[in-house]
């Protein structure tokens, strides 16, 4: 049985400590605490448990911000255990996210993801339908730990129009991967037509073998997409080569 709630007591959000350091492989200092979870579930923000069978597997926390004179939410964390990974649940988390957020009076959530992530991109963009117009660099420093671990922490910015017909979209349907025979002249060129970024296949992969090729793709990936955004383009898709061996940002001007 499947269970999605608000997380109101102490004693539930002291578990999404624990669900981080699953997840990700955060020490303690990586990690949130659920003493600030409490003060945001009070004071504007939504704090979402997900619990499979009385067992919570995974949390989604977000609080209120402000966009010039446009109020929006942020999502700070989603995280599933690990072992849980990959079965749709975080999907699940999201969604009842959305409807929580439009319930409270706003349209729009953001949250920041690692670009070359390309698993989380590819959920972001593709299952989701979030779109992409910021970059950030280093916006934690370079952490100790799990993710954070080695790169600096580059990251997309991304913007959930919750009322949007693609949201509403990919809320119904699940889109099969967008696969494109794509020029190697698209490729980092920003020339006014439909461009595309290649991201690492899977980065935690290189890091573990080559340190230096994953800071490379870091560089890169950070030149060609503060290029493209200073530029007005806007990261809309994730799209495959034919074999799939390649994957790659598809982005189109303003």
């Amino acid at each position: 049985m499947i269970e999605i709630k608000t997380l109101t007591e102490v004693e539930e959000l002291e578990k999404t400590v624990a669900i981080q350091k699953n997840a990700w492989g955060f020490n303690d200092l990586d990690t949130e605490n659920h003493y600030l979870m409490t003060r945001i579930q009070k004071y504007g923000g939504l704090v979402q448990g997900l619990y499979l069978d009385g067992e919570m597997i995974g949390f989604t926390f977000a609080l209120v911000g402000k966009r010039g004179e446009k109020y929006i939410f942020y999502s700070h964390m989603t995280a599933v255990k690990r072992e849980f990974q990959g079965r749709g649940y975080g999907f699940l988390l999201k969604k009842a996210q959305r409807q929580g957020v439009l319930d409270l009076g706003y349209q729009e959530i953001e949250w920041n993801f690692d670009p070359i992530e390309s698993l989380n991109a590819f959920f972001n963009f593709q299952r989701l339908g979030i779109i992409s117009h910021e970059y950030e660099r280093n916006v934690y420093g370079e952490g100790d730990s799990g993710l954070h671990k080695g790169l600096p922490t580059d990251r997309l910015i991304a913007s959930w129009q919750l009322n949007s017909e693609r949201v509403k979209h990919k809320m119904e349907i699940r889109d099969p991967r967008l696969i494109e025979e794509i020029q190697e002249n698209r490729i980092g060129k920003f020339t006014g037509q439909t461009a595309y970024i290649e991201i690492p296949w899977d980065i935690r992969s290189i890091k573990q073998q080559d340190m230096p090729a994953a800071v490379e793709w870091r560089m890169k990936t950070r030149r060609l997409l503060e290029q493209a955004l200073e530029q007005k383009y806007v990261v809309r898709e994730v799209a495959f080569s034919p074999d799939q061996q390649r994957i790659f940002f598809k982005l189109d001007p303003e």
